[in-house]
């Protein structure tokens, strides 16, 4: 398989803090004064424009034109005294350079601490790379107007949370006869678990739908669906399940946002440009080209049938309208040279009994399991690469299994990642395990 090479951004970002709409309404201004916990939701499209296709992303096949777009979707959350904001948008990654800039725009416009301010990416690979040339003043304004539209529809909700199971993903590491490979190991671990968190009205009808399941974004990675060497832009699996959870709700009442769990080492059970060992134990490529759109469509229907099934299953109950937060940055040593640093920034956000957990990087599986199991019966839903990007987070397994994908392309040196990433976390959920 072709390997994503290095990332490189480069942020281009202008001054794009669009003037505030009108004042909510009275409802809404009423209903802010109880003690009830309001929520807003806002979307908005943040496609490359024409005049910057094609788009080339290292060595893989250009990007030519757009075949499903690219959204950001906000979630504003209002409680008596303090408010959060939840973004994610269609992105490979936010940097932390890119992160600094837009939490900064948005703390201030939303008159909220940075570290109630939430930026998710969806890690899909079908999209602009870099943020230059201008396409970063296209994102951050995408955020801004997502996030402007959910301050002015507030209104009051209930929450609940549940799991469901989905069976869409497999471990990656794959040993071959060359060592390892992007391909399907079937008894490496892998989570299935589609985590959900609902927001609903007083009707009953989901207002906002937060989702998160391990997958990568790669359905249509490095395959050529426009045909001749080139490729298309989507928003892969996170987009097919976005639209049809919507879809099936009402698109103008609810709006889901599908995030990323410890998917650093889990793929797609199949995928459009694909390998796999022969016979003869060569690795052997093959590509679907534009039949991988409908292979996505396939995969993503299956884990959004089951986000509406855990979904339909759940029974609001009115939450505390105090919303916790807090932020913490750890520091290991680099992989090259021990004596640098490299840090990854852990975001912990409390809602009610529901507790959201957001990694700056790709964490891979037994990370998660290992933290779950320090958790006891808390079950977070984790955000990986949420409020910036720190690259590759493998656990101490795989750095002695051999040169995997995640541990060759990591920057952190094997010994603290894993264990100072539990740690952190519980002294962060610290007040809710008690």
């Amino acid at each position: 398989m072709k390997s994503p090479g290095r990332l490189c951004v480069a942020l281009c970002l202008g001054a794009l803090f669009a003037a505030p709409r009108p004042a909510a309404s009275l409802q809404t201004a009423a209903a802010a004064a109880t003690s009830n916990l309001l929520a807003g939701t806002g979307k908005a499209l943040i496609d490359p424009p024409p005049a910057q296709l094609p788009i080339r992303n290292n060595n893989d096949s250009p990007l030519v034109a757009i075949h499903d777009s690219l959204y950001a979707r906000a979630l504003v959350l209002q409680g008596k005294d303090s408010k959060a904001v939840i973004v994610v948008a269609d992105v490979i990654m936010m940097s932390d350079e890119f992160y600094e800039q837009a939490v900064a725009r948005i703390a201030a416009a939303c008159s909220v601490a940075r570290d109630h301010v939430w930026l998710s990416a969806t890690h899909v690979h079908t999209v602009p790379w870099s943020m230059g040339n201008g396409y970063g003043e296209v994102v951050l304004a995408g955020l801004m107007n997502a996030v402007e539209t959910a301050q002015q529809h507030l209104e009051p909700v209930r929450i609940a949370a549940g799991n469901g199971q989905a069976y869409i993903n497999m471990n990656r590491d794959e040993a071959s006869a060359g060592g390892f490979i992007l391909g399907q190991d079937p008894e490496g671990p892998s989570d299935k678990t589609v985590r959900v968190v609902g927001f609903f009205r007083a009707d009953g009808s989901p207002l906002a739908i937060l989702a998160n399941y391990a997958v990568h974004a790669v359905t249509l990675y490095s395959s050529d669906t426009a045909g001749d060497h080139a490729a298309m832009v989507s928003a892969d699996i996170p987009g097919i399940a976005d639209r049809f959870v919507d879809e099936h709700y009402g698109a103008q009442r609810t709006l889901t946002f599908w995030t990323s769990g410890a998917a650093g080492d889990q793929n797609p059970i199949m995928m459009s440009y694909h390998a796999e060992p022969g016979s003869d134990g060569k690795v052997q490529p093959s590509d679907l080209q534009a039949a991988g759109f409908m292979l996505t469509k396939r995969l993503g229907q299956a884990l959004a049938l089951q986000i509406i099934r855990v979904t339909d299953r759940l029974v609001p109950r009115e939450a505390p309208t105090t919303l916790r937060a807090a932020q913490a940055v750890i520091s290991c040593p680099a992989k090259l040279d021990p004596q640098t640093k490299h840090t990854v920034r852990i975001s912990y956000l409390g809602i009610g009994a529901v507790d959201l957990v957001g990694i700056s990087g790709e964490v891979t599986t037994l990370i998660d399991w290992h933290l779950r199991k320090r958790l006891g019966a808390r079950s977070p839903l984790l955000l990986t690469l949420t409020n910036g990007y720190s690259g590759y987070l493998p656990d101490e397994a795989s750095y002695a299994r051999g040169n995997t994908f995640e541990v060759g392309k990591t920057q952190f040196a094997p010994g603290c990642v894993e264990a100072a990433i539990i740690g952190q976390t519980r002294q962060l959920l610290g007040p809710a395990l008690r």
